[in-house]
């Protein structure tokens, strides 16, 4: 009674039940394949309890990152440790580093490693990539050596940010 009130008991037993059930009616049959819910759970689950549908506004991500600069330059946009940044100053700092990648060859279909830690200069970095149109690559400084560098050899990235 500490933990499960009368009522989710007995959900909780009926779909043990239900499942002893179905595994005596079909011994061969799949475990996957055995209902546990209860007619109109799964219904319930998937359709009311999960009704979260709403409009997703079109453009990428950077597009809706540079709109949300428009409207509140000044709000905080990020905060690590006792550092805050607002959206203006993570989008000036991300397109300055923007700007310098493209000049060294950065645009679709070009990769660029990111090798630093959490921090306000990792979401700067991953940030600039995305703004000067590559992906970028996490590389986890603190992996083996040999590991970083069969990421960076598998990868080929245009460049390595650290």
């Amino acid at each position: 009674t500490d933990v499960f009130d009368r009522g989710s008991v007995e959900v909780l037993v009926g779909r043990l039940v239900r499942l002893l059930e179905a595994v005596a009616g079909d011994p061969d049959r799949r475990v996957g394949a055995l209902e546990v819910l209860a007619p109109g759970e799964r219904a319930r689950m998937l359709g009311e309890w999960n009704d979260t549908a709403r409009e997703v506004p079109a453009g990428s991500f950077v597009e809706l990152f540079e709109e949300r600069v428009r409207c509140a330059p000044d709000a905080v946009a990020v905060e690590f440790g006792d550092v805050a940044l607002s959206y203006g100053e993570l989008n000036g700092r991300a397109n300055r580093l923007a700007r310098y990648l493209v000049g060294r060859g950065v645009g679709p279909e070009r990769r660029v490693a990111v090798a630093l830690p959490r921090s306000l200069e990792w979401l700067v970095a991953v940030l600039g990539v995305m703004k000067a149109g590559g992906a970028y690559v996490p590389v986890d400084p603190e992996y083996p050596a040999d590991r970083i560098a069969y990421m960076l050899q598998d990868a080929g990235p245009v460049a390595v940010l650290t």
